[in-house]
């Protein structure tokens, strides 16, 4: 790279005028806000532009030769489409410089009404690979933010290898979970991250217990265990231009004008000295200093150098700056509650009800064939397996379970990891060769790059949940994409599942029972607080020796399931079970019901797939008959189970939130 022809944009946030004016005097070459919708910073309206002000805002900005660019980055339900497209409309017509994108939804209808503002793909669309790149490049964007947790490695060859313009985060605040994968705010209170609306509950104080009894391991200290520390990377500004960082972007809408302009200007600063003259560049340490003074968290590199461990996290939480909510006790779905009718009101107008099929996660092959045995329709192999329970596949054992798997008439799918990264693209290669060869009905996809990849081999794919799904035109990208069947996102509540299957031109599929994976951490807790290790270290694997969960204030256990990339993936307290109202769900026109039962014992998945086969029948022949679960059928499930049970994302919208201090008062 010739740093003469290099060009750096320093791309700042603001959230008022001041702000705005502020950044832009400090040196920043294009800002970043957002409306009074759309956007993921809605917790406070006053840090957004009515639409007057954002065109006020352009015209500002462009009269000192700085980009516009507007945050239009949650995800959307089909209600709110149609103004949705108004919007860009809008911004269309005040000319602003490109618009920041999380929804796949949002980008096909950009694409399909002829919008021409350049289109940024948001973080939250959690970019780890080229593949995934290459897709949206060919969807017609022009610049990516890659996901917090890519390392600049691994930037740098996304980068190479698409030529599309990257955005990276160099300063700010930072999520524990990988971006847009984080289901917890959403499910327990209905206020989503993905909404701009997390009230963070990887902020809360927690303990590292065992699993089962619950107890703490050894003396180890309780605190804010997944509480990340803030990106500051301006120590590395030579690393991020040669890793081919088109803009260095700071996080930071709701902070003030004062302290965005001693950032700003500070970066400003280092970017064009080193520029100016790499050979002989050093950061001066006056202003490193007048950073760290104004830090809000301690600071940290994150992921960008290093693999996650126990450096990135502030346990004490002692410069921790607003906590949005305190330890929240669970829903629990009770053998009263199977009486009442949650979603009565909801299905009074009947679809034509068919006969969904249940399909079931599994992550054994004795469990592939206790479902069988209860007439699973389609099996699923797991994409992540638990080194703690000895699971793995082999090029035999995928031979063996397709072979029982068509033998009894039965359609077979291959899962994929939730996360996967550029060097774990080969690993996905690989499996799609074994399920070309094989003739596996499915795959199951997460993200564009291992759905690209699977096209390559000519197999059927269906889209997963982390997709995000919750409105028809994802639905109808993804099908343009190649996929031949979606399952709603875990945060899609009933009406959005009813309203997306009825109008959806893909066969849509949704989780009816097991646990919610609220959040997917690169960090591996137990090895970060038991061995001071991480995964790329001389880490002892303490993950094989007995089950981990978080314990919160309130005692709530929430599970941690480690995977074979040493992925950490946090489990609620309560799963998913809509077994006692299965008949509002076969009117929601789903074609199919899935159970996932990759972390269930193969006692429990034989009981589970017997209970939905058998009340799935009843439904068949009485499709409008509102069928309360047996309680002897219910007590089996209660003691077989290891968690309790609730009704999951279901019953919220996180399109139409509560207010914070609602839901603040409703935990109390």
């Amino acid at each position: 790279m010739k740093l003469l022809e290099t060009k750096c944009e320093l791309l700042a946030p603001a959230g008022r005028w001041e702000a705005l004016t502020a950044v832009i005097d400090a040196g920043a070459d294009a800002v970043y806000i957002g409306g009074k919708r759309f956007n993921m910073r809605l917790h406070r309206s006053d840090f957004n532009f009515t639409d007057e002000q954002i065109a006020d805002a352009v015209q500002y900005a462009h009269s000192k030769k700085v980009k516009l660019y507007i945050t239009v980055n949650n995800l959307l339900s089909d209600d709110e489409l149609d103004d949705m497209i108004y919007y860009l409309n809008y911004l269309s017509e005040i000319q602003v410089d490109a618009i920041i994108v999380q929804d796949l939804g949002v980008l096909h209808l950009a694409k399909q009404s002829g919008i021409s503002i350049p289109i940024h793909i948001s973080t939250m669309m959690n970019i780890q690979n080229s593949e995934s790149a290459l897709t949206l490049k060919e969807l017609g964007v022009s610049r990516i933010v890659t996901s917090r947790d890519v390392s600049l490695a691994q930037v740098k060859e996304i980068q190479q290898k698409t030529a599309i313009e990257v955005e990276y985060f160099v300063h700010g605040d930072l999520c524990i979970c990988q971006s847009g994968q984080c289901y917890a705010s959403g499910v327990l209170f209905g206020k989503s991250a993905n909404r701009g609306e997390c009230m963070k509950p990887c902020r809360w104080l927690y303990t590292l217990v065992e699993n089962i009894s619950g107890q703490p391991i050894g003396d180890l200290p309780s605190g804010h265990l997944l509480a990340m520390k803030d990106m500051c990377l301006l120590r590395h500004i030579p690393d991020l231009v040669h890793a081919g960082i088109c803009s260095f972007k700071i996080e930071g809408r709701m902070r003030h004008a004062d302290l965005l302009k001693i950032v700003v200007g500070i970066y400003r600063k280092a970017i064009d000295a080193y520029l100016d003259n790499p050979a002989t560049y050093y950061l001066s340490s006056g202003e490193y200093e007048q950073l760290y003074h104004h830090r809000i968290r301690e600071f940290t590199t994150s992921l960008a150098f290093t693999p996650a461990s126990a450096s990135l996290v502030d346990i004490s939480g002692s410069r921790e700056p607003l906590f949005l909510s305190r330890a929240a006790k669970e829903p629990s779905l009770t053998i009263e509650d199977i009486y009442h009718a949650p979603f009565e009101d909801s299905v009074t107008d009947y679809q034509e009800a068919g006969h969904p099929i249940l399909s079931v996660k599994v992550a054994s092959m004795n469990a592939l064939m206790a479902a069988l045995d209860e007439e699973a329709d389609r099996i699923y192999i797991s994409g992540e397996v638990s080194p703690l329970r000895k699971q793995f596949w082999t090029k035999i054992s995928y031979k063996e379970a397709c072979k029982r798997v068509h033998a009894a008439g039965k359609t077979i799918g291959i899962g994929t990891p939730r996360i996967t990264t550029e060097r774990e693209m080969a690993d996905a290669a690989w499996l799609f060769e074994q399920a070309a060869s094989l003739g596996v009905d499915y795959v199951l996809v997460h993200n564009l790059g291992t759905m690209r990849l699977a096209k390559e081999f000519g197999l059927k794919i269906l889209g997963d949940y982390s997709l995000n799904v919750i409105n028809g035109q994802t639905v109808n990208l993804l099908k343009e994409l190649g996929a031949c069947g979606i399952t709603t996102s875990l945060e899609c509540s009933y009406n959005h599942l009813k309203q997306i299957s009825i109008e959806s031109s893909l066969p849509v599929e949704c989780i009816v029972h097991g646990p919610v994976s609220s959040m997917v951490l690169e960090h591996c807790i137990p090895a970060m607080m038991i061995s001071k290790s991480h995964k790329k270290d001389n880490c002892r694997q303490v993950c094989q020796y007995m089950g981990y969960a978080l314990k919160d204030e309130r005692g709530e256990l929430r599970p941690i399931e480690i995977d074979q990339y040493c992925r950490n993936h946090l489990l609620l307290a309560r799963d998913i079970c809509l077994l006692p109202y299965l008949h509002a769900f076969v009117h929601t026109s789903a074609k199919v019901f899935r159970i996932e039962a990759q972390y269930y014992e193969d006692g429990l998945v034989k009981t589970l797939v017997g209970l939905y086969h058998k009340y799935l029948n009843i439904l068949q022949e009485h499709p409008n008959l509102s069928l309360p679960v047996q309680e002897s059928d219910w007590n089996k499930l209660v003691e077989e189970s290891p968690r309790g049970f609730n009704l999951g994302g279901y019953v919220h919208d996180i399109t139409h939130s509560k207010s914070t201090a609602e839901v603040m008062k409703s935990i109390k």
